[in-house]
């Protein structure tokens, strides 16, 4: 064999490796990088945010955030998000709006608990500091989520565990800001009744209507959802997603396209969390089911939970989520699946992970104007220090036409 055609085929052996693994997204490595979130960025490319462990005195974990390219490759440096970096900043979650405004919001210790938002222009430059989002500050603020329209209008959702006449009690609220960070119109009770109000998740729509998406933390732990419209006035009461009863706690999650039209997914089995799989329901701009829930996972062994999901605006949408065989000899690893507008699997499940020696998980996922998707998680002794942030980013299939040449 000639020393060209050898280079060529290392070559192309590394281009096909750095296709179908992973890429290490953190360059920090000292301490646990954990909790990735990802948007994707209507110029090209996404941004990707985690919580990063410091040893310091009075100082836990910190924000930070590193843009991915078109292709998924980390470029330019991790930069750190929160302003005041006394405590443990956590629950960071992420979204780009049409015009290229970013948004970061997470938990932090606060008084006792707040939600904390930082707000960035398309040339990624501060707009704000660290802005408090909640205008209740007696209790606990907990897991913020964060969802963009088109057109500068932001939307943060989170719980507020408070004490009551009626004892200890979990709300849902939320609040529509300005691309300047500015507050607009009242804190929204996404749920008037009195129950308790779990781990929510929003999304929106090109023109500013959006919909909440909770777990009502009762023995069947319903998944619930909520539209409203741009001025935050809701189009539904809060309705049931899932038909049967879940017995473990779950994170439900959302996704809505341009149109309005969205899909929630979720993960939960009628008797124990062990053998928990992963469903989805599709609906309407109008809030409308197209359709019974189905199971998104083939592979039913073990526990397949913690899905998160992206939808393009032809309706497409992928899943992906941790699949635990319960085997002491594997590892937690990530898959996805992709699927047709009408919810039919584009294919079987495939993992995203080649590294398969220990836990992956919590993963998330963005979806490009293109069809493509880039899928984050956290990876335990990948990066040589607790968990690192990783990324793999999947081309859309180009769909093969039957009628076409075969020379």
């Amino acid at each position: 064999m000639s020393r060209l055609l050898t280079y060529c085929t290392t070559i192309a052996i590394l281009l096909s490796s750095q296709a179908t693994g992973e890429i290490q997204v953190n360059i920090r490595t000292s301490g646990a990088q954990t909790g990735a979130a990802i948007a994707p960025d209507p110029r090209g490319g996404a941004i990707v945010v985690w919580s990063s462990y410091y040893s310091t005195g009075g100082r836990s974990n910190d924000i930070l955030a590193r843009r991915l390219d078109a292709a998924g490759v980390p470029t330019g440096d991790e930069f750190p998000v929160n302003a005041i970096n006394q405590g443990n900043q956590t629950e960071a979650a992420v979204v780009i709006d049409g015009l290229g405004n970013l948004a970061v919001v997470w938990q932090s210790p606060g008084p006792d608990e707040d939600v904390l938002m930082r707000m960035y222009d398309p040339q990624r430059i501060p707009i704000t500091g660290d802005l408090l989002v909640n205008l209740r500050t007696n209790g606990r603020q907990l897991y913020p989520c964060v969802a963009a329209g088109g057109e500068g209008v932001f939307l943060v959702a989170w719980e507020s565990r408070e004490t009551t006449v009626y004892g200890d009690q979990t709300f849902l609220c939320a609040q529509r800001f300005d691309p300047n960070g500015a507050g607009v119109g009242d804190e929204i009770l996404v749920d008037p009744d009195i129950y308790d109000c779990r781990y929510p998740d929003a999304a929106m729509d090109a023109r500013g209507n959006f919909i909440v998406t909770w777990m009502r933390d009762r023995s069947s732990h319903p998944i619930m959802a909520r539209l409203f419209d741009p001025n935050g006035v809701p189009r539904t009461a809060p309705f049931a997603v899932n038909t049967t009863g879940i017995a473990s706690v779950t994170r439900p999650s959302v996704a809505m396209n341009s149109q309005g039209w969205f899909v929630i997914t979720w993960d939960g089995d009628p008797n124990r969390a062990a053998d928990d799989d992963i469903y989805a329901r599709l609906y309407d701009p109008n809030g409308a089911a197209r359709g019974e829930p189905f199971m998104a996972n083939a592979i039913r062994s073990g526990a397949q939970q913690w899905p998160q999901v992206a939808i393009s605006d032809s309706n497409e949408f992928v899943i992906v989520w941790e699949c635990d065989t319960g085997d002491p000899n594997t590892g937690v690893d990530i898959y996805a699946r992709r699927f047709t507008s009408d919810g039919a699997p584009m294919g079987e499940e495939t993992r995203l992970n080649s590294y398969t020696l220990d836990k992956q998980r919590y993963a998330d996922v963005a979806m490009t104007a293109d069809g493509s998707f880039i899928a984050v998680w956290e990876s335990n002794n990948q990066d040589g220090s607790g968990y690192g942030i990783f990324a793999h980013t999947e081309r859309r299939a180009t769909p093969v036409d039957p009628n076409a040449s075969s020379r």
